[in-house]
């Protein structure tokens, strides 16, 4: 796979820290502590195509960092960066809406499809919020994405006449469909079995390559690491570390399997 080249930063986390207010407790919970990724920094910031992957225990701070870089919640102290636009207390709601539905796509552990529409609505949407394009310029778009993922066949199905894995597709077309330079992933293939995983991370791979789409995902999973080009390592709220693959690579369905049945056995 060719070495990608990095260049234009698109998040950057200065000093970041996040705290709660927990009801009955004097002290609140810090769920991020000084967190930086920036130039000045060993942990660099998150560039324009790049398949950045968040690890750590449970209780961490990982979905914390991703709900902050999604703008979903706001950091106690320190500023997030996005597209070279500081994210603070001035921000407003508005502001960071439309910034949601224009540059940042979401993709979450259970999918979060409206029951009531297909799997072609549920895919337009965005589009229909966002009121750029024309009803048949969405149609085109809804039709390409879930091609895209592979679902070309399934336009009409509502989410309970798919798969889970298929469900999963779905929601990586919507998070798609705005064209997000950002996509923010939280535990994607949690609920999916390993031949879904698979699927899902490859079709992943295959849309930051192609789209050039910068990636962002929290997982539990080790064996899934390979896909990324950089795991960062966080644990009570701190980075621990960080490790670079030189190159992408795709698990082998059929050798992941032996693999898994020999650890198994153990």
């Amino acid at each position: 796979m060719q070495s990608k080249q990095f260049d234009e930063v698109v998040v950057e986390v200065k000093h970041v820290s996040k705290h709660y207010k927990i009801a009955g407790r004097e002290d609140s919970v810090k769920a991020l502590n000084d967190i930086h990724l920036a130039g000045d920094s060993e942990l660099l910031p998150i560039r324009r195509g790049e398949f950045v992957m968040l690890r750590g225990p449970s209780g961490g701070g990982k979905t914390s960092l991703l709900n902050l870089l999604g703008t979903i919640d706001r950091a106690t102290e320190g500023v997030i960066e996005l597209f070279s636009n500081p994210i603070n207390v001035d921000s407003t709601d508005e502001y960071l809406a439309k910034l949601r539905l224009e540059k940042i796509g979401f993709v979450f552990q259970t999918f979060n499809l409206l029951a009531t529409m297909s799997a072609f609505e549920n895919v337009e949407l965005p589009m229909i919020i966002l009121g750029k394009l024309n009803e048949k310029e969405r149609k085109k778009r809804a039709i390409e994405l879930l091609t895209l993922v592979g679902l070309q066949d399934r336009l009409d199905h509502l989410p309970s006449e798919l798969s889970g894995g298929e469900q999963q597709r779905v929601t990586i077309a919507r998070a798609l469909s705005n064209a997000p330079e950002i996509l923010l992933l939280d535990e994607p293939t949690g609920d999916l079995d390993t031949k879904n995983t698979v699927e899902v991370m490859d079709l992943l791979l295959d849309l930051n390559l192609k789209l050039k789409t910068t990636c962002i995902m929290v997982t539990h999973n080790p064996d899934i690491e390979c896909y990324a080009d950089r795991i960062l390592y966080i644990a009570d709220g701190v980075f621990e570390k960080q490790v670079f693959n030189t190159e992408q690579t795709r698990l082998d369905y059929d050798e992941y399997i032996a693999y898994l049945n020999s650890q198994a056995g153990h």
